[in-house]
C-alpha cells in the first residue's frame, strides 16, 4: 500500500513536561501508570499513547477499532478515513508491547490482540459465526483456477481459462493435522469500520465493521481507479445475479456467491514482530504467544507462486506446476487469498499465494522469531520452523541483491512476468530465478518510489542487526548481510535528511547542489540549504535507473554497480519521519553492542534520530503530531477514470446505480469498451463529509485541466493517521529504551491486572471455575460470597488458571471473585462470575434404547451427521409413529435449516425432522432436531431395533456448525453405543436419555 506525501511545514508548540501521569479510561480499560524522572523521550512516548488512546480524540470506532485517520475525506490505499487496514492493527500490538514494557500492563496489548481477532481475522472467535464457512471444501490439489493479470483496468474482467493448472499446496495437510482445521489464521486487509459503503457483515450481522475489498484489475487500478465491494458477496449487491465478481472474472456461468478474503503480509509479520519483542521485554502469557505462532504458521501461504509454480519455471514462458515446496519462493509476497462458495451450492473453496515480491513487505524480524529455538515463537507444523529459517536467509540475501550502488533498496522480484507468466524479456537480472522488477505489483505510481518503502523494511533489518549484536553473533553470513545493508543505506539516507535546514531543490523536486545542478545520485552529495529553524525534511520520492547484477550468493555479490537510485522531492511525513528514527535508533544501538561503542556513523545515526526526535515534537497539536499537506493528486476525485465494461450495470453499497449515467465513453487505446465515472459518482456519500465543499470549491477555483495544474494552490489537509501517529510514539519510547536505557523496568503499578474471563459452570454439588491467565502473576486467589458483590471468603490460592469448588450445596447459588499476586503485590479483583450447582439428572429409563453413532469427528463442520437405532427392550410392540427422539446442538449462528434422511432399513421416506428453538438455551444446545416418524415406518416388536438409521442436516446457507459443545455430539462413539444424550419419547413423554 502506498501511503502520501506531506508537503508543507507547520508548527505548533507543545511544552514538554518533566513528570508525566497517564490515566487511560473507559473503552480502553483503567489504570495509572507513573514515569518519575523519566526523559523527555519516555514522558512524550506516555503523552502520545495518552493522545491516541483518549477517546475524545476520534481514533477508535464504538466498536473499538482504530481508524486509518481521524479525518473522513482522505484517498490513499484505504480511500475512506473510516476504513482501516491490518497495518493499522499491527501498529496498535506495537504500541501496546512498548506501553507495557514501560507500565507493566499487558492486558492492553491482549485486549487489542482479541479486537484484532474479533474483528479483522475472519473466523469464529467464539460467537458462533464461521467467517470461512467451506474452507473444508479445498482440495490442495487443486488450489484454484488460473486467470491471468492485465495492464489496464479496462481489460477486465479476465477469463478464468485454467490455462495453466495450479500446483499441489503442501502446507494444507499439515495445517489440518496442528489445528484441527484449515481456516486461514491472518487478517483480511482492509474493514469499512463504520459500515460507509453500506454493504453490511453478511457472515457476523452483529458487527458494524463490514470486510470489503479493492484493488483487483492489474498494476495499473490505483486507488483512484478501484470499485470498492464487498468480501462476502451474495449478489445483493453489483450486478443482478452476478454481484460484483463478473467485474473481475468471467466464467461460461453466472457467478456463484462467495466469500473471499486477502491479506498484506507485512502486517501480519509486523504483529509477530511486535510479540517477539513483547517476549523479550518482559510478557509471559503463551495464550497469545501462541496465537502469534498460529499466525505465522499460515503466514507461509505468502512464501508461495500465486497458482503454486514452480519458482523460475516460467523464464521461458512455460511455467511447471509445482509439485511441493518447490514453489515456495521463501520471501513475503504482496498478498495472500482465499474464499469458497455460499449458500446450497457452496461446497467448494480455493486458495492462492501472490508472484510478485516488494522489498517493503520483507520482515527478517518475523522470519527471526518464526525460527529461532530461543525466541519461543516456532510454529507447531513440523516444517514450520525450517521454512522459517529458508526464509530469514532468502530475505537477507534479496535485500542485499536489491541494495544500489549508493545504498536505497530496489523494488522486488517476480515468478509471473506481466502476471501471466510470460517470458523474461532478454538480460533480465534474477534471483532464484525470479526476474528483477523496478515497481512490483503497481505502477499508479510506481511501488518503490515511495521513501516509506525504504524506511519500514530496513528498520527490521537494523532490529536484526542489533539483536544478533547484542547476542555476540558477528560472524554469521546472516549477520554480514544484515550489518552491510544497513550500514549502506544509514550512509546514504543521512545524506538527505535536514534538520533546522530546508534542502533546495528545483520545479520537479530534484536536489541540486551548492552549484545549482541537479544532484543525480553518488556517493556523498553535497545538497544547498537554505536555514530553517525548527523544521525537518525527508526524502519522499525516487528514481530508479538499471538493475541489480543476477544473484550468484553474498560471496559473489558485486556491489550492483549498474543499479542507481535518484533521490528527490523532501517532504515531512511524520509516519515516514517515526520509522526512520527507529532505524537510525537501532542501527547506533547496534554499532555499540557490536564494539562496545558507537562507530561514527552510528555516532551521527544517534545524533540525527535525537534532533529529529526534538524537531518532530513541535509538531504535536494535542491530538497528535501532524505537519499539513498539499495533496495535488485530489483532483482525482472528480476525473473519470473508473471503467466499467459496456452493457454492466448494477447497485452500489450506498443505493446508486452503477456507473449511472455520468458516465463517458472509455479509452479504447487501453484495451477495455465501456465507460468511466469518477470517484464521487461512484461513492456519492462522500459529499456529504464536511470537507467536500472545501476540496470542490477548490478543484472549481484553482484545478486546470488544461495544464494539468493548481494554479492557485492545491488543497492542504492535516490528517491525523493512526499509524502514523504510532510509528512517531514508538520511535520516542525505542530511543528512551536502546539509547537512554530507560525503562528498564516497569514503573508502578507493578502488582499483576486483575485476571479476565472468568467463568463459573455449575455441576452437581460443584463449580468448576476457569479464567484467563494473567501475565506476570505468580498465583491466583479464588474468594466466594453467597450474595452478589460481597463480602468475599477466599477459599483456595492456586497457581493454575481454573478451580473447582467442591465445597458447596446443591440449588444455591455462589459468586465468585479471583485475584492475581506476585512478589510486588495484589491485583484488584476480577468481574465477579456465579454459579447455582444441581443436582446431576438421572437418565429415564423405560422399554426403548437408542443407540448412536457418527462419522463425523471434524467437529466444525458445514453438516451435522448422525446414525441411530431403535431397540424395544420391553415386552409388548411399539408403534413407530408414536415414537420420537432429540437430537441437541447449538446453531451457531441462526439460519433456516434442512433436514435430510441419506438411508433407513424402515424406508427413508418415512424419516422426518423438525427444528424446535428452545425458549431458552441452555449448556450445549439453543435447538433440537426432533426426529418422527410416519405410519409406514412399522412397529417395533420386542427384542427387535429399528435398523439403521442415517440423517444429516445443514444450514441453507452451509454455514458451519461447531459441535464441540453440543449436547447431543460425542466424536468418540464411531461404532453404536448407547447415547442416554439422544432422549426418546413416545406420546410425548420422555421413556429414555436424558434433557439437557
Amino acid at each position: 500500500m502506498h501511503w502520501p506525501k506531506c508537503k508543507r511545514p507547520a508548527s505548533v508548540l507543545m511544552n514538554a513536561v518533566l513528570f508525566l501521569t497517564l490515566i487511560t479510561t473507559g473503552l480502553f480499560g483503567s489504570g495509572t501508570a507513573q514515569a518519575a524522572s523519566a526523559s523527555p523521550e519516555a514522558e512524550r512516548f506516555l503523552q502520545l499513547y495518552n493522545q491516541l488512546k483518549d477517546p475524545g480524540n476520534g481514533y477508535f470506532s464504538p466498536e473499538g477499532i482504530p481508524y486509518h485517520s481521524i479525518e473522513t475525506l482522505i484517498s490513499e490505499a484505504p480511500d475512506y478515513g473510516h476504513m482501516t487496514t491490518s497495518e493499522a492493527y499491527s501498529y496498535w500490538l506495537w504500541l501496546e508491547v512498548l506501553y507495557g514494557y514501560y507500565t507493566g500492563d499487558w492486558s492492553q496489548l491482549e485486549a487489542a490482540w482479541d479486537n484484532m481477532e474479533k474483528y479483522i481475522i475472519p473466523v469464529n472467535e467464539g460467537d458462533g459465526n464461521e467467517e470461512q464457512p467451506t474452507m473444508s471444501y479445498y482440495n490442495p490439489n487443486s488450489p484454484a483456477t488460473y486467470a491471468a493479470e492485465y495492464p489496464q483496468p479496462d481489460q477486465y474482467p479476465s477469463e478464468l481459462s485454467g490455462q495453466y493448472a495450479a500446483g499441489r499446496d503442501p502446507l494444507d495437510a499439515e495445517l489440518k493435522a496442528t489445528y484441527g482445521d484449515n481456516q486461514t489464521y491472518l487478517m483480511h486487509w482492509l474493514l469499512d469500520v463504520d459500515n460507509w459503503y453500506g454493504y453490511g457483515n453478511l457472515l457476523n450481522p452483529g458487527h458494524i465493521a463490514t470486510y470489503v475489498n479493492t484493488f483487483q484489475r492489474g498494476e495499473q487500478e490505483s486507488v483512484w481507479e478501484a470499485i470498492p465491494h464487498p468480501s462476502q458477496d451474495d449478489k445483493s449487491f453489483g450486478k443482478a445475479g452476478e454481484g460484483f465478481m463478473s467485474l473481475f472474472t468471467k466464467e461460461n456461468q453466472a457467478p456463484a456467491p462467495q466469500w473471499r478474503y486477502t491479506n498484506a503480509t507485512d502486517a501480519d509479520a509486523r504483529a509477530i514482530q511486535a510479540m517477539y519483542w513483547a517476549k523479550q521485554l518482559g510478557y509471559d502469557n503463551e495464550v497469545y504467544f501462541d496465537k502469534a505462532k498460529k499466525m505465522g504458521d499460515y503466514l507461509r501461504y505468502g512464501m508461495y507462486d500465486k497458482y503454486f509454480q514452480q519458482i523460475g519455471s516460467a523464464a521461458d514462458g512455460s511455467p511447471a506446476a509445482g509439485t511441493g515446496k518447490d514453489a515456495s519462493h521463501y520471501l513475503m509476497a504482496w498478498y495472500t487469498s482465499w474464499g469458497g462458495g455460499l449458500g446450497q451450492t457452496g461446497n467448494w473453496a480455493w486458495r492462492i499465494g501472490a508472484s510478485h515480491m516488494h522489498q517493503g513487505y520483507q520482515n527478517v524480524m518475523a522470519a527471526h522469531a518464526l525460527s529461532d529455538p530461543d525466541s519461543g515463537l516456532i510454529p507447531d507444523s513440523p516444517t514450520a520452523g525450517q521454512d522459517w529459517t529458508t526464509s530469514l536467509k532468502r530475505q537477507l540475501e534479496f535485500y542485499t541483491w536489491l541494495q544500489s550502488a549508493e545504498g536505497a533498496i530496489a523494488g522486488g522480484a517476480t515468478n509471473s512476468w506481466g502476471g501471466s507468466y510470460q517470458a523474461y524479456p532478454a538480460g533480465t537480472s534474477t534471483f532464484y530465478g525470479m526476474a528483477y522488477d523496478d515497481a512490483p505489483v503497481y505502477h499508479d505510481p510506481p511501488s518503490n518510489n515511495w521513501f516509506g518503502m525504504q524506511a519500514w523494511p530496513v528498520e527490521r533489518i537494523a532490529e536484526y542487526y542489533y539483536i544478533l549484536a547484542s547476542n555476540g553473533d558477528t560472524s554469521s553470513e546472516n549477520f554480514q548481510m544484515a550489518k552491510q545493508v544497513v550500514t549502506n543505506w544509514i550512509d546514504w539516507s543521512m545524506d538527505y535528511v535536514f534538520v533546522d535546514s530546508k534542502p533546495v531543490t528545483d520545479a520537479d523536486g530534484y536536489y541540486l547542489d551548492p552549484q545549482g545542478n541537479r544532484v543525480l545520485g553518488g556517493q556523498n552529495p553535497q545538497i544547498a540549504t537554505t536555514p530553517a529553524p525548527g523544521d525537518f525534511w525527508i526524502p519522499s520520492d525516487l528514481e530508479w535507473r538499471g538493475q541489480p547484477d543476477t544473484w550468484n550468493g553474498f560471496g559473489s555479490f558485486t556491489g550492483n554497480p549498474e543499479l542507481r537510485v535518484v533521490t528527490k522531492n523532501p517532504g515531512q511525513d511524520v509516519g515516514v519521519l517515526g520509522s526512520y528514527i527507529k532505524a537510525l535508533t537501532f542501527f547506533a544501538a547496534a554499532t555499540e553492542a557490536e564494539s562496545g561503542s558507537y562507530t561514527a556513523l552510528g555516532q551521527q545515526a544517534e545524533q540525527l534520530a535525537k534532533a529529529l526526535l526534538d524537531t518532530a515534537w513541535n509538531y504535536n497539536d494535542g491530538i497528535g503530531i501532524v505537519k499539513p499537506e498539499a495533496r495535488g493528486d485530489y483532483y482525482r476525485y472528480f476525473t473519470k477514470e473508473i471503467y466499467f465494461p459496456a452493457g454492466w450495470s448494477g447497485t452500489f453499497g450506498q443505493g446508486n446505480t452503477i456507473p449511472g449515467t455520468n458516465a463517458v465513453p472509455s479509452d479504447p487505446a487501453k484495451g477495455g469498451n465501456g465507460v468511466y465515472i469518477s470517484y464521487s459518482d461512484l461513492r456519492p456519500d462522500i459529499k456529504n463529509d464536511p470537507s467536500w465543499s472545501y476540496l470542490e470549491d477548490k478543484y472549481t477555483t484553482s484545478w486546470n485541466p488544461q495544464t494539468g495544474q493548481w494554479e492557485n494552490g492545491a488543497p492542504e489537509f492535516t490528517y491525523h493517521r493512526f499509524w502514523s501517529q504510532v510509528d512517531m510514539a514508538t520511535a520516542y519510547a525505542e530511543y528512551d529504551r536502546l539509547i537512554n536505557g530507560g525503562g528498564s523496568g516497569p514503573v508502578e503499578p507493578v502488582a499483576p491486572q486483575a485476571p479476565r474471563n472468568l467463568k463459573a459452570d455449575a455441576g452437581d454439588a460443584q463449580v468448576s471455575l476457569s479464567w484467563s491467565r494473567t501475565s506476570g502473576a505468580d498465583s491466583y486467589t479464588v474468594k466466594r460470597a453467597e450474595t452478589s458483590g460481597g463480602p468475599y471468603t477466599e477459599i483456595a490460592t492456586v497457581s493454575e488458571t481454573s478451580y473447582v469448588d467442591l465445597d458447596v450445596v446443591n440449588d444455591r447459588t455462589y459468586y465468585y471473585v479471583v485475584s492475581a499476586a506476585n512478589a510486588a503485590g495484589a491485583s484488584p479483583n476480577s468481574v465477579e462470575a456465579s454459579a447455582t450447582p444441581t443436582a446431576a439428572p438421572v437418565p429415564a429409563e423405560g422399554d426403548l434404547k437408542l443407540l448412536y453413532r457418527t462419522n463425523n469427528t471434524n467437529s466444525t463442520d458445514n453438516q451435522i451427521r448422525a446414525q441411530f437405532r431403535i431397540t424395544n427392550t420391553g415386552d409388548e410392540s411399539i408403534d413407530l409413529s408414536d415414537v420420537k427422539l432429540r437430537y441437541y446442538f447449538t446453531v451457531d449462528g441462526d439460519r433456516p435449516q434442512e433436514f435430510h434422511c441419506d438411508y433407513a432399513v424402515i424406508g427413508s421416506g418415512n424419516v422426518r425432522g423438525t427444528f424446535v428453538k428452545l425458549d431458552e438455551a441452555s449448556s450445549g444446545a439453543d435447538y433440537y432436531l426432533e426426529v418422527s416418524f410416519a405410519p409406514g415406518a412399522g412397529t417395533l416388536a420386542p427384542g427387535a431395533d429399528s435398523g439403521e438409521i442415517q440423517i444429516r442436516f445443514n444450514k441453507n446457507d452451509w454455514s458451519n456448525y461447531n459441535q464441540a459443545n453440543d449436547f447431543s455430539y460425542d466424536p468418540t462413539k464411531t461404532s453404536y453405543t448407547e447415547w442416554e444424550r439422544v432422549p426418546l419419547y413416545v406420546g410425548g413423554q420422555l421413556v429414555w436419555g436424558l434433557e439437557p
